[in-house]
């Protein structure tokens, strides 16, 4: 049997090998493999047009978002949001709000039509999740304030795309005046959530219990009706004219509520990674360079504007919300950049012929320039942080006065610290917070230094002495009498800001014993050499207490455990 060519085969290979070497290059300068997938698309849509037909591509590219969309509905966790429902909600709001608005007039100058303006500032508003939240994974900050503020609001905007999405497809003509282009959005929007609020009570109702039934039958079984539902979701989407997407991304939320959802995660997962790729490698081999070389300074000042507005919109939105001048830096050089599902968007209203090949291409490639500087920036936050502070206090003294005594004052502070032979923690997150609740418990004394001025205030009402600051600040260590403490503990996840912390505290107190946590064992090093005296890395510890536990479990002797736990210690760098 040899129904398929050899060249096919070859074509399909060279395909998937040229994205494949480029995402490995990424992945090896610490970026996101995405991007390497839409360089590797660039080119091959640049030295080998015809490689493989576009139709086929762009058919297991549209499934690819399918399952894509699907899955993210699957992991849907609407918990984060409720923790932070205040923050998230309403800073996510006016974020988008106001992207949506600046970015609209942005697009105006740069001579789109109204209505392209009006669909490129939706599609640029929101931030990547998928680039994003990898970055904050391997930086281990899942845990701390600043990453589940991030990771809430890149949850609030995954929800509003269902209704981004639903816009982008109720338009169906260019040339339409204001009014009617409202109204189509309007009865687009009341009908398709009208349509999916009775499907997800019913499915809520009757999903669960059928992929229950299939699940204790066969798994090869209930493994195909997986894709056999999410095709049926397809197929009924595209009857009652909602968008396929949508109807996914719906499935994905109504199979969260299974105890099987896991599982089908695990079983989805390989599928969609796969077709994802080809949906990335797509969006680059869309990209023709000879069309918009000479629209690339054009391009890269829109892209830099674009985010720079982001940027200063999050920025404000959270000090509004009297967050720490630190914090909502941080926050948004974690947001500035372009969702991908911009792509999807734009994508939509490209096959609809609402804007030309041109302008499509100009807009996805500063969404492609938007994400290859997110993982430098965010990476070198604090370096940048500070030299804009130290670049404010020599130039700019009026600033760095109105943001020191207005933005970062302390408000809640301790009327007057008398304290000696103290501890000082730096970082009142659960690490610290830990510490500092078993130090109340003992009678030891204590100053905390956070600056996340909502847990200081909830800390000062449970009787924590708590400074709200920056712990980086040598300023805001001299108030907390370091030069009078014992020991200081560094319990930020940043590790830019545990090496300031520790060379301040060595300028006001030598003599004090700094100890310090980490995540990664190539940290440990740095920190000793810096002059921290105790180095923990809270997943080895975790590590070490299983360890003790399962050694008692086998009776073996006391004195033998205490010596391999010795021996681990040593092995691991920490003795």
């Amino acid at each position: 049997m040899d129904g398929i060519s050899t060249s096919l085969i070859f074509n399909f290979f060279l395909f998937l090998t040229v994205p494949f070497v480029f995402a490995a290059v990424a992945k090896k300068l610490k970026t996101s493999p995405v991007i390497g997938y839409m360089i590797g698309g660039v080119v091959l849509g640049n030295l080998f047009p015809n490689l493989v037909t576009q139709e086929a591509i762009k058919n297991f590219a549209y499934f690819g978002i399918v399952l894509l969309l699907f899955t993210v509905g699957l992991e849907l966790n609407f918990s984060r949001i409720f923790i932070l429902k205040k923050f998230i909600v309403v800073g996510g709001s006016l974020q988008i709000l106001l992207s949506i608005i600046f970015i609209f007039f942005l697009s105006l100058f740069f001579k789109f039509s109204y209505l392209e303006s009006f669909l490129i500032g939706i599609a640029l508003s929101s931030s990547s999740t998928t680039l994003v939240a990898k970055i904050i994974q391997d930086r281990g900050e899942e845990s701390s304030f600043i990453g589940e503020i991030t990771m809430g609001i890149l949850l609030f905007q995954d929800i509003a795309f269902i209704p981004f999405l639903i816009i982008f497809t109720s338009i169906t003509q260019k040339n339409l005046n204001l009014g009617i282009v409202i109204f189509d959005i309007v009865i687009s929007l009341v009908k398709s959530s009208l349509i999916i609020g009775v499907l997800y009570y019913l499915g809520l109702k009757i999903v669960p219990r059928v992929f229950n039934r299939i699940a204790r039958s066969s798994r090869e079984l209930f493994d195909l009706f997986i894709i056999l539902f999410i095709l049926f979701v397809a197929i009924l989407s595209s009857l009652l004219n909602i968008p396929i997407l949508i109807g996914a991304f719906v499935a994905g939320v109504l199979l969260a509520q299974t105890i099987e959802h896991y599982h089908i995660f695990s079983e989805v997962r390989p599928f969609r990674d796969l077709l994802g790729v080809i949906f990335f490698v797509f969006i680059g081999a869309n990209i023709k360079i000879p069309l918009i070389i000479y629209l690339l300074p054009k391009i890269l000042l829109f892209t830099l504007l674009a985010v720079f507005i982001k940027a200063l919109i999050i920025l404000f939105v959270f000090l509004w919300l009297k967050f720490h001048s630190k914090t909502s830096f941080n926050l948004s050089l974690y947001l500035f950049q372009i969702d991908e599902d911009a792509f999807i968007l734009m994508s939509t209203v490209y096959l609809s012929r609402l804007i030309n090949e041109e302008n499509y291409l100009f807009i996805i490639s500063a969404v492609l320039l938007s994400l290859l500087i997110t993982p430098i920036l965010i990476k070198n936050k604090e370096k940048i942080y500070r030299a804009i502070r130290l670049f404010t206090k020599k130039y700019l003294p009026f600033l760095e006065n109105f943001i020191s005594y207005r933005i970062d004052s302390n408000q809640s502070p301790i009327d007057q610290i008398v304290i000696k032979d103290h501890v000082v923690i730096c970082g009142y997150g659960r690490v610290g917070s830990y510490i500092g609740r078993s130090l109340m418990m003992a009678d030891i004394p204590y100053v905390a230094i956070d600056y996340n001025l909502h847990l200081v205030e909830v800390a000062r009402r449970q009787g924590v002495n708590i400074i709200y600051g920056d712990p980086t600040d040598i300023d805001i260590l001299d108030y907390a009498q370091v030069d009078e403490a014992k020991i200081i503990i560094l319990a930020v996840p940043e590790q830019f800001s545990q090496e300031a912390i520790v060379l301040n505290a060595k300028k006001l107190n030598k003599d004090i014993v700094i100890i310090s946590r980490v995540h990664r064992e190539a940290d440990q090093k740095r920190m000793k050499d810096l002059g921290v005296d105790l180095v923990v890395q809270p997943e080895f510890e975790a590590s070490l207490s299983i360890i003790k536990k399962i050694y008692l479990w086998h009776r073996i002797d006391r004195v033998e455990i205490v010596n391999k736990i010795r021996r681990l210690k040593i092995e691991h760098g920490l003795t």
